[in-house]
């Protein structure tokens, strides 16, 4: 059975253990390595001990099966020389000579290196006796390699980092796949499934954000369907009210019926918006021109002020919903506010991104209302009670408008002093 098709708490439980049992290993083996230093001081401490067994030894005629019993208990190699005699255990050690230089004298024993290898040994008159140990009682490393076993443990957490993250690639996948469908993009797909419960969560996942889409599409067709079969009948009405006498009546419902054909072309408006700039007919402006024409749309009774400089930059925009964009904010802000209380209009360049700001001294929104601000059919009262009589639309088409256009919308208010809305558009063209 491979590993991937291993259930996420078996492979976890797997990689967990597998490390443990890795670590454990590498602090025992690092917990037996010895420097030069530690080995001296433990063969100092035994030093007594150590040349009574090899004067033992060679303290009568040499016994090569006797010296073949100690080197096996001890688990060491042992080399007697004695004139031009030679007993060995195993293979030949180093001669006298090689052994005794740079050798350190420790009592009546020396320990020497020779090569990569340590050793000990003494002599008397003509015999010398030489022993190097193989993993025995005493275990010698160079010094360098006291280090082994902690850098074999930074690898060991190392691998172990990578099979991890590894594993929950699948996860991250599916994070994204979450955060991508929560910001509306349902066409967004986990393209690889491995064959586990992660793969499953996967496919579940795309089926989701597929039915999601479905739906959605079946609703927007909807919408359009209902909103355009509304068309024919309202004008029709308009028409048979053209002929009727004028009078208050008449009056109100030509106002109901005009209310109603601004929702149908608002909510036909938002559903040519939903996917994107497609819709948009993007060519290029002067701005001065186009705020300018804007803010001479308003009556010039209405209390509009203009702060500051308007920067003089050319800009990308869709001209008609650039347009009804601006002259909403405006109009909103006029209808929030307060005892004739002036609106104000500034613009400012920031890097490659136009700032647009509205702001009224009105009562403000309140702070629970503000995230549903921009949502289709939402409207805020103020502080007194009193509807704003829109149909709720408005700031829907805005913050769609503003995001075809690559930009976004955005507001801030407090109770009592107003809001400000602030369109944020992406220079493309230059100046």
């Amino acid at each position: 059975m491979k590993i991937t098709h291993l259930n996420l708490y078996t492979r976890f439980f797997l990689l967990f253990t597998t490390t443990t049992l890795l670590l454990v290993i590498f602090i025992v083996l690092g917990s037996f390595s010895l420097s030069e230093e530690e080995a001296k001081n433990i063969v100092a401490d035994r030093q007594d001990a150590l040349y009574e067994m090899m004067a033992d030894l060679v303290a009568g005629p040499i016994d090569i099966e006797l010296l073949k019993q100690e080197a096996k208990k001890n688990r060491v190699t042992i080399q007697v020389t004695r004139g031009e005699e030679v007993w060995l255990t195993s293979s030949p050690l180093p001669k006298y000579d090689q052994l005794l230089e740079n050798a350190t004298q420790l009592g009546q024993l020396y320990f020497t290196k020779v090569g990569s290898k340590y050793y000990i040994f003494t002599t008397s008159n003509d015999t010398s006796i030489a022993v190097t140990s193989q993993i025995a009682n005493l275990i010698v490393y160079p010094y360098w390699l006291t280090f082994w076993p902690w850098l074999a443990l930074m690898c060991v957490l190392f691998i172990s980092y990578k099979i991890l993250n590894i594993q929950l690639t699948p996860i991250k996948r599916a994070i994204a796949s979450a955060t991508h469908i929560s910001r509306g993009d349902l066409t967004y797909r986990i393209s690889e499934h491995p064959n586990n419960d992660l793969g499953k969560l996967t496919k579940g996942l795309n089926g989701m954000a597929e039915n999601l889409e479905q739906l959605f599409a079946s609703k927007n067709e909807l919408l359009l369907s209902v909103s355009h079969e509304l068309r024919s009948p309202m004008a029709r009405m308009k028409v048979l009210l053209a002929l009727l006498t004028e009078d208050e009546t008449v009056s109100k419902l030509s106002n109901e019926i005009n209310k109603m054909d601004e929702i149908v072309e608002q909510l036909i408006e938002s559903e040519r918006l939903r996917d994107s700039n497609k819709m948009l007919n993007l060519e290029t402006y002067f701005f001065p021109n186009i705020l300018t024409d804007v803010l001479n749309s308003f009556d010039s009774e209405k209390n509009i002020k203009l702060e500051g400089n308007i920067p003089e930059i050319a800009i990308d925009i869709d001209l008609g919903r650039f347009k009804f964009l601006i002259r909403n904010l405006i109009d909103n802000a006029l209808k929030h506010s307060i005892n004739s209380s002036p609106v104000m209009v500034s613009c400012r360049r920031v890097k490659s991104e136009l700032a647009i700001c509205v702001r009224d001294f009105g009562s403000g929104i309140e702070e629970s209302f503000i995230s549903e601000i921009f949502e289709p059919f939402s409207q805020a009262n103020d502080v007194n009670n009193r509807s704003n009589n829109g149909v709720g639309l408005g700031l829907f088409l805005c913050k769609r408008i503003a995001l075809a256009h690559h930009g976004d919308l955005s507001v801030t208010s407090e109770l009592g002093k107003g809001s400000e809305f602030i369109f944020r558009l992406p220079i493309v063209t230059s100046e």
